[in-house]
């Protein structure tokens, strides 16, 4: 039997393998961000289950930036003024309380305005300072911000309600007592924000990859 010889024009195959090869920065981007939005997701979902009626700037606290093609790295990060008071709950330590009188305690509301979620208002604490019937100070040992009597009160400043207890036990008088200074202590609760997005990763991120080649594949064509 005669020698023969088959030749086959893998120019094409080349061609589409060099073609995929230049793709793979893009697809890599692609995966990467995809997780990256998957755990912005469910690191924002995830504040409703660790804190009580979480305000909606708690519960849109993750951010990410981006991956790209010359740089696959996605950040997903907790952005700037979530992280201050966010923080301690990822690695411990005392409840942030901000720069403010008394800064070091934390100050609970007594009869002092709320918000919706339990929590005093954005500004408020110095827009009640500037009045001139609202001061901080100690009374009779307790630290807070309080209320002088409106004129036209009685005396006692409780309308008929001579010997009733405030919130802290003490007999009410003339000033109301709006809020109180109580010594700050270690956050009871752990967010598990660098966890919880290892875990996603780790089983998402065979899926993100498949999806991400998939769709690498669908455009180029």
């Amino acid at each position: 039997m005669g020698d023969f010889s088959i030749k086959l024009d893998t120019s094409r195959i080349q061609r589409e393998l060099s073609d995929m090869q230049k793709q793979i920065p893009y697809a890599t981007s692609v995966a990467v961000n995809s997780l990256a939005f998957d755990a912005m997701r469910l690191e924002n979902s995830a504040m409703s289950e660790i804190f009580d009626h979480p305000r909606p700037f708690t519960t849109r606290a993750t951010q990410v930036d981006k991956a790209t093609k010359s740089n696959p790295t996605a950040v997903v990060s907790l952005r700037d003024q979530q992280a201050k008071y966010l923080t301690p709950y990822e690695t411990g330590g005392d409840h942030w309380v901000g720069a403010r009188d008394g800064a070091g305690d934390l100050l609970v509301p007594v009869d002092g305005r709320t918000d919706a979620y339990g929590q005093i208002p954005r500004g408020l604490i110095k827009r009640l300072l500037a009045r001139p019937d609202v001061f901080a100070g100690t009374i009779r040992g307790v630290r807070g911000i309080w209320q002088r009597p409106l004129r036209g009160e009685r005396r006692n400043g409780d309308r008929g309600t001579k010997g009733k207890l405030n919130a802290v036990g003490e007999k009410r008088t003339g000033l109301k007592l709006l809020y109180v200074f109580r010594p700050n202590r270690d956050v009871n609760k752990h967010l598990d924000f660098e966890q919880r997005a290892v875990e996603l990763v780790q089983r998402e991120g065979p899926k993100a990859i498949e999806a991400a080649i998939l769709k690498t594949i669908s455009t180029a064509r």
